[in-house]
């Protein structure tokens, strides 16, 4: 794909702008360079940061890093006061160098549909630019589509200035039905799912898989992996519940969990209240996940609320069986006993009862991997998904 260099000039604002503070951030990245490699002219706005893991970062593409309060805090999942006026901070610093630099872009991706979307509407309007609004999580009345009837009303007037976004981009079925409640027109809702870049996350044979046992220092036998932050809607409070049943029946077994956040260290004492501490690896915040993932049998996701969650696609990537609760855009993804096992949410006895169906049956499991991997090469490659992104910029151009 190559595009004529002035053909789409485009400004990127994404708080988290860094492959290893989670997946909003991290698709924006992947998804800046590679329009950047085809010619796009995009630029980036994001939170200037303390303390972040080292990492690296396209030359093509001009980060602008926005100052905010509390630099060194990464995740803000709760409303309060605290949070408000953090991100209000970055809001105001966003506002001040998209009109700086408003003669170099003639729209703007939001990767999140929230604050800073809503503070800087009425700016980009003003100065006639067009707006386009990644919606990445559902019902959590942080963004749009789950605003309409929260905050004592202020929910449904800030739903309807959000009226005034040219597209909004719904990475999940569910999403889209929420932007609808909110009186979205459907006309201006893009299905455009997540994504993996395949160059970065392949299947690993055997060989290889033994390689990184050794290298990361990774226990021999079964190995099951869950990755993400940290937090409640995680639901990795019932995978370590499920996870004293599997280890009932296959003692060997150990359980990777990848990540860290608010509920890391309740977790750890919870494991060891039900006795499965030794099973059990807390490996924290790693940059190399998909290495862990080549290095895994199996990976689970316990959520309870999701929008489309990156790594359960990058584990499929890898070519790993995955069991994963029947939420969400895990569903648009997920088809159950074909590509990936499906559990209630919240349920520890059926995670557990899937969790040793797939160790039992090594046959089942490779199938399910392979289908998986299929599903992800077909429809959530980097390639594919950015060709999509590349139409949704040239209609509003054209409009």
């Amino acid at each position: 794909m190559n595009y004529e260099p002035r053909t789409i000039r485009l400004c990127v604002v994404s708080a988290l702008y860094h492959p290893s503070l989670g997946g909003l951030g991290r698709q924006a990245q992947l998804l800046t360079e590679r329009l950047a490699e085809d010619g796009v002219r995009v630029f980036v706005i994001a939170r200037k940061m303390k303390g972040v893991p080292p990492a690296e970062f396209s030359p093509k593409v001009k980060v602008l890093r926005a100052w905010s309060l509390r630099p060194q805090v990464y995740h803000m999942p709760e409303v309060n006061l605290v949070n408000l006026f953090t991100s209000l901070s970055f809001c105001i610093t966003c506002s001040w160098l998209l009109w700086k630099y408003r003669n170099q872009y003639d729209m703007v991706h939001f990767h999140g549909a929230g604050l800073p979307l809503v503070v800087n509407l009425p700016l980009l309007k003003l100065l006639r630019k067009k707006v386009i609004a990644k919606v990445a999580a559902a019902g959590l009345g942080t963004e749009a589509g789950s605003l309409r009837g929260r905050y004592f009303g202020m929910g449904t007037l800030l739903a309807k200035l959000l009226q005034k976004v040219d597209a909004f981009v719904a990475i999940s079925e569910e999403i889209k039905e929420g932007l609808l409640r909110d009186r979205v027109e459907e006309a201006r809702i893009w299905r455009i799912p997540n994504f993996v870049d395949l160059r970065q996350y392949r299947r690993a044979e055997l060989s290889e898989k033994l390689q990184l046992r050794r290298r990361l220092k990774l226990p021999d036998g079964i190995l099951v992996i869950y990755s993400g932050r940290f937090v409640q809607r995680k639901g990795i409070k019932y995978l370590l519940e499920a996870w004293v049943e599997v280890q009932r029946e296959f003692p060997q077994a150990r359980l990777l969990l990848l990540g860290d956040g608010q509920t890391h260290e309740d977790m750890k004492r919870y494991a060891e209240r039900l006795g499965i501490s030794k099973s059990v690896l807390f490996l924290g915040h790693v940059s190399n996940v998909q290495e862990y993932f080549c290095g895994a049998d199996l990976f689970v996701l316990p959520s309870l609320q999701e929008g489309l969650p990156n790594a359960l696609l990058e584990a499929m990537a890898v070519g790993l069986p995955v069991v994963a609760t029947c939420i969400g855009g895990v569903e648009d993804v997920v088809e159950n006993e074909k590509n990936g096992l499906l559990v209630p949410p919240a349920d520890s006895r059926a995670l557990a009862e899937a969790i040793k169906r797939l160790i039992s049956d090594k046959d089942f499991a490779k199938e399910l991997a392979h289908n998986g991997y299929l599903t992800v090469k077909e429809r959530f490659s980097l390639d594919r998904i950015v060709k999509e992104y590349v139409s949704l910029y040239e209609r509003l151009i054209l409009n």
